[in-house]
Formats: C-alpha cells, structure tokens, sequence
C-alpha cells in the first residue's frame, strides 16, 4: 500500500521546486526589518563598517581615544559612539613641521 504523501516517481521534485520558488517570492515581499537604533555593536561589526581592525578599535578604546561601552572586557559601540568615531577621524591633523635646513639657523643666528 502506498502512502498518500508518496506519490511514486518524480512528482517530488516539481512540487519542490514550487514550494522554493512560493517561499522566495513571499521573503521578497517582506520588508527588511529596521536596524536597532539603540543596539549595541561589536568592535568586529564596527571594524567592519570603518575598516578598521577590531584590536585597533579595541587599543584605542582602552585608552580613551574612542567613545565607548565596556561590559567586563567586553567593548561595545552604539551608533552614536561610531558617528562620533567619524567625527573624530575627519578633525584636522597637524598640519606638516616645516623643514629648515642648517644654513637657514646658520644665517639666521648670524644676524641675531
């Protein structure tokens, strides 16, 4: 006797396939659900987004550089904390020292 879930030869397959295809035409109409505002981040998940390694964000962290969250010796960011990681990269840096050769000292005490 078969069993009525067991149609024999082949017809699996397609009904299968059908299922898969339903499935995926139903995840395409579900909208992606909003990212957590208030959720905290991993220092791997922020070296991710910044391209930074996560112990450089760590290092930095520890010694006060980065906002952030430490559970333990756990370091957590919120989105706020990598804005202000941003903000912070973008301050300008020291503009370069200016090179002065010996001969300008030289000339320069000379005058004095």
């Amino acid at each position: 006797m078969e069993n009525e879930c067991d149609h024999g030869n082949g017809g699996g397959g397609a009904v299968a396939m059908a299922i898969r295809e339903l499935a995926a035409a139903v995840r395409a109409t579900v909208p992606e659900p909003r990212a957590d505002p208030d959720a905290l981040l991993t220092a791997e998940e922020v070296g991710e987004l910044l391209q930074l390694s996560p112990r450089t964000l760590k290092d930095q962290a520890a010694v006060g550089m980065l906002p952030h969250h430490r559970f333990g010796k756990h370091y957590r960011f919120t989105r706020g904390d990598v804005a202000e990681i941003v903000r912070l990269s973008a301050a300008p840096v020291k503009p370069p020292r200016r090179r002065v050769s010996v001969a300008d000292v030289a000339q320069d005490f000379r005058a004095a």
